[in-house]
């Protein structure tokens, strides 16, 4: 039996339209019409019927299309089982806020392309919510996300846990309580995740005006500039800090995670796990720096 006649049958049978099966495999129409014949002259029965302009299965095709279902889902499973054994190489694509792009992966995307030279890197900048959708719709192979993100048939890794430091301009604190704060100037965040909203309760302080920003560098470029205040990593700010152009309002209990995240069926993938291992290596080495020097 011809395993070509048996996949345009899978292509036919699953679209049941010769025309969109022609446009999949490449064929031609009489091609593929030709190929359906060869098969039901080889199986001794008729697979397709045309009524007007709908095309159906017969029983006899029904049950060639459970098999050939089973039949190509095994393929695929063999292909992607050898495909683990491979060499890294290929594409991976990577989405992480800006922040993580800027001070984390900058320093580990170098390494890896020097051990994996086979390599293509495609790193995406985008906020945690938006890296999670990217990783769960395939358009992202792995990611960087902070925050309790989750979602099924996600794999998530701990890697870091940031200190929350509640911070404002200097200019902007003089004789003012901190819901006093909250009540003269926007509380600028990337979303009301729950653990902000832990820390607020923590502090019992409520904002008055929210206002959203797509990262975390364009919230600490407002406070700096009197915009607002606002709730940020320690790692994020730990020079305006130091440098006295931001000033701290509170500490928190509280711990912001970070997790890398990939698609579970891509942990086993050596383009994959590779990436990921190197990452959680070169990640603690960063952190363990007493400052922000290169690997």
């Amino acid at each position: 039996m011809d395993l070509r006649h048996l996949q345009t049958f899978h292509i036919v049978s699953t679209h049941l339209n010769f025309t969109k099966a022609a446009q999949i495999l490449n064929y031609s129409q009489p091609t593929v019409s030709q190929q359906i014949k060869f098969l039901e002259t080889e199986l001794g029965h008729t697979l397709l019927n045309r009524v007007g302009k709908k095309m159906y299965l017969t029983p006899a095709g029904n049950i060639v299309k459970r098999h050939t279902e089973n039949v190509f889902s095994t393929l695929d499973n063999l292909t992607r089982e050898l495909k683990k054994l491979e060499k890294p190489a290929g594409s991976l694509t990577i989405a992480a806020p800006e922040f993580y792009c800027g001070h984390y992966l900058s320093h580990i995307i170098g390494p890896y392309v020097k051990m994996y030279p086979d390599v293509n890197l495609r790193l995406l900048c985008c906020n945690s919510e938006e890296t999670l959708k990217l990783v769960s719709t395939n358009e992202a192979d792995i990611g960087f996300v902070a925050g309790n993100l989750h979602q099924s048939g996600i794999e998530r890794q701990l890697i870091d846990e940031e200190k929350l430091i509640l911070v404002a301009n200097p200019n902007l604190t003089a004789d003012y309580s901190l819901q006093q704060m909250f009540d003269a100037y926007p509380f600028i965040t990337y979303g009301m995740t729950d653990i902000i909203q832990d820390c607020l309760d923590e502090i019992h302080c409520a904002p008055k005006t929210i206002v959203e920003c797509g990262s975390e560098e364009a919230i600490k470029r407002a406070v700096m500039g009197q915009a607002g205040i606002a709730l940020l990593s320690d790692m994020i700010i730990e020079d305006e800090i130091n440098q006295n152009e931001l000033q701290v309002l509170s500490h928190f209990s509280t711990n912001l995670p970070t997790y890398l995240i990939f698609p579970e069926n891509l942990k086993d993938f050596s383009t994959v796990s590779t990436f990921t291992d190197l990452a959680v290596k070169m990640w603690s080495l960063y952190k363990s720096t007493s400052s922000h020097e290169d690997f």
